[in-house]
Parts: C-alpha cells; sequence; structure tokens
C-alpha cells in the first residue's frame, strides 16, 4: 500500500464519519 492509497483512505473514512455526524444532528434538530 502506498502513501496515496492510505490518503485516499482516510479521507473516505473522513467523508464517511462528517456524513454520519450530519445524519445525527438532522435527525436530532428532527428530535
Amino acid at each position: 500500500m502506498n502513501n496515496s492509497g492510505i490518503r485516499d483512505t482516510a479521507r473516505a473514512l473522513h467523508i464517511s464519519i462528517n456524513a454520519v455526524i450530519r445524519v445525527l444532528k438532522n435527525s436530532n434538530r428532527d428530535g
């Protein structure tokens, strides 16, 4: 695995975490 692969994986994880947080905030707002 090269550095670019690790960087892409980290970016994907970061985006996924942001998406989850966004959904949680939206559900709390609707709550």
